[in-house]
């Protein structure tokens, strides 16, 4: 890691937990430093990266997102890790998906947006090194949410910002959520049990946009609008926000990406997820719950917030 403060920040809610963890220096652009750190490792859990609509930072992405996973899951295939997990992104399949789920076994997509073309190349390795015998297995998670979040990630930031005011976007279709808790379980799973490799849909429920406005009002006990947008008109706005942010060079909410996957979204087949984990995920009813508690108490849903560099395997959808 390049911030041993931030390790402290995401380790203060869990007591203990700062003395069961050995932390090594290293940035994923040094070669020589991620070599050290995986030397006599059994299993390797890559998932760094980072999230950007911004197009300054395209070579950042690039860097991190591309280089940064080849670098880390060659290094680890070198030094003989018997288990590799790659977290990879939905976006970095085949977009809309083309069936009524989306499968683990999904072609990988050619995305034209900045970040999902980093993350579909950054697939490619995976796949490349699994083919060629490394123990890799790769898994998708949906968008990811949960309490103790440290950069508030972009699916706890689109229902706050939701609740702060006051109107829920309600359009066709709706979303696949991932309890932080129940990836956490899973990822572990995946080394404590050494399934074979290969490739998983990560635990996760699909709530359509109605059911996650109602969600919000019960749960909020406010009566929360709804903005109602049919989907082609979404789309059509993201590909304006799209032309808005290369016209101006400055980052928009609304891309042609996030509209698509707001609108075309399916539910994900994680059927072997939950047989590995045990379980079905956590209701979706007590997942959000526990997100507004701690939104709540970190006083994320007080007020307009300025917008950290968020970091990919947060919900980057």
């Amino acid at each position: 890691m390049r911030d041993p403060g931030k390790l402290a920040r995401v380790l203060a809610p869990f007591p203990g937990a700062s003395g069961r963890v050995e932390a090594v220096a290293g940035d994923l652009g040094d070669a020589d430093s991620v070599a050290a750190a995986l030397a006599g490792c059994e299993g390797v859990l890559h998932c760094a990266g980072v999230f950007s609509h911004e197009l300054a930072a395209a070579e950042r992405l690039r860097r991190l997102n591309v280089d940064g996973t080849r670098r880390v899951l060659s290094a680890a295939a070198e030094a003989g890790a018997r288990a590799i997990v790659h977290v990879s992104s939905l976006v970095a399949l085949r977009f809309p998906p083309p069936g009524p789920m989306q499968r683990a076994d999904d072609p990988v997509g050619s995305p034209r947006a900045m970040y999902a073309a980093t993350k579909a190349a950054a697939e490619r390795i995976a796949r490349d090194l699994a083919a060629r015998g490394a123990p890799v297995s790769i898994v998708y998670p949906s968008s990811v949410h949960g309490p103790h979040d440290p950069t508030v990630g972009s699916g706890p930031e689109f229902l706050s910002g939701a609740i702060r005011a006051g109107r829920v976007l309600v359009t066709e279709g709706g979303l696949s959520y991932t309890d932080v808790r129940d990836l956490a379980g899973f990822l572990a799973a995946l080394f404590a049990g050494r399934p074979p490799p290969a490739r998983w849909m990560a635990p996760a429920t699909f709530v359509s946009h109605e059911r996650t406005h109602a969600l919000l009002c019960e749960l909020t006990g406010r009566s929360l609008e709804r903005d109602h947008f049919p989907g082609w008109l979404l789309r059509l706005l993201g590909r304006a926000g799209d032309l808005r942010q290369r016209l101006l060079r400055r980052e928009v909410r609304l891309t042609r990406e996030a509209a698509g996957i707001l609108t075309h979204s399916v539910p994900v087949d994680d059927r072997e997820a939950r047989k590995l984990l045990g379980s079905d995920p956590i209701p979706i009813e007590r997942s959000f719950r526990d997100l507004l508690v701690w939104m709540h108490a970190a006083g994320v849903l007080e007020g307009p917030r300025r917008r950290p560099p968020r970091r990919a395997g947060t919900g980057s959808s």
